[in-house]
């Protein structure tokens, strides 16, 4: 492939220095759809890139599943992402969701059933409208945050990864713990691992430590030459058409649905049918506070020494 070009770009004439940009503007021919998703769909990493679907293995090993990735997490949406599948999530399917939003605010530009016009008043993101296999009480319509990453040895290399409900806890302490000690997240190579306490799929993570100088550059590099990518993995960017991500990681499972649930659905069933409008107002409702029986939250120490910190802001125990 690399007999394509014989020319360089240390050769340019006089007439084109300083006028060329380093972007294909044929990259969509050999697209195969969208950016890069991390699942961890059954406490395994795997990287989604369009149809292709690759374990993420220890080193050495070529079919034993790694424990742990280290990322730089380059970006967030500060908002909680909601994704709503009417009749549950199917194992291994691709299809969008019923309804979704990026924003936790109101439902995204392209959800397939807007179910209400603002979250916040949406009986699927209502604490009791849904029922686990356990016979606990959960919301219908699930939460999670959109990270953009990249590998910590490929820092070119941005995809998204979804933190689910049960982890955006452990993720807050960590946000708080690097904010406390002025360091951005960019800032350090971050561990993410699995919480084998726990059946459901939780993440851990870890600042293991600093990028030097060139990694610092390479992430810098990435973050402006990826912009509109990692706007699109984080979704503060819509996505081109036709991107379907896979969401296995983050979506429900099939479960019964409260009789609270089945009676504003009926009530909604029963009304005029009306066109949603997905509305953007400047004083969007906020969305209603879950109950407060909240387990006693773990006690992170404090750290004068900024790399004692590092080393210890560790979520696993």
């Amino acid at each position: 492939m690399s007999d394509m070009v014989a020319i360089k770009s240390s050769k340019l004439p006089a007439h084109l220095q300083g006028k060329t940009k380093a972007s294909n503007v044929f990259a969509a021919a050999v697209s195969v759809g969208g950016f890069p998703v991390v699942s961890i769909k059954g406490k395994v990493f795997h990287i989604q890139r369009g149809d292709e679907r690759t374990l993420v293995t220890k080193p050495d090993s070529d079919d034993e599943p790694a424990s742990s990735l280290e990322v730089v997490i380059l970006s967030a949406n500060p908002n909680k992402s909601k994704v709503y599948y009417a009749s549950g999530y199917e194992e291994g399917s691709v299809a969008k969701p019923t309804c979704y939003s990026n924003d936790g605010v109101g439902p995204a530009s392209d959800a397939e059933e807007p179910q209400a016009k603002k979250c916040a008043v949406c009986p699927h993101n209502q604490w009791g409208s849904r029922i686990t296999d356990n016979g606990g009480k959960g919301k219908a319509c699930g939460d999670s945050m959109r990270l953009a990453i990249t590998p910590a040895g490929m820092l070119n290399d941005p995809m998204l990864l979804r933190v689910p409900a049960a982890t955006l806890k452990t993720l807050g302490q960590y946000g708080a713990q690097l904010a406390k000690r002025g360091v951005e997240p960019k800032h350090v190579v971050t561990k993410i691992g699995f919480d084998y306490s726990v059946a459901h799929p939780a993440l851990t993570f870890k600042a293991t430590r600093f990028v030097d100088a060139e990694e610092y550059v390479e992430v810098e590099a990435t973050l402006r030459d990826e912009e509109e990518v990692i706007g699109q993995i984080i979704g503060t960017l819509e996505a081109p058409a036709g991107n379907v991500e896979s969401v296995a990681n983050e979506a429900a499972p099939t479960v019964a649905k409260s009789k609270k649930l089945e009676e504003a659905e009926a009530e909604a069933d029963a009304a005029p049918k009306a066109k949603v409008k997905v509305e953007a107002d400047a004083d969007d409702d906020e969305e209603a506070p879950a109950p407060k029986a909240k387990p006693k939250a773990k006690v992170v120490e404090e750290h004068d020494d900024i790399d004692a910190a590092l080393d210890n802001l560790d979520f696993d125990d």
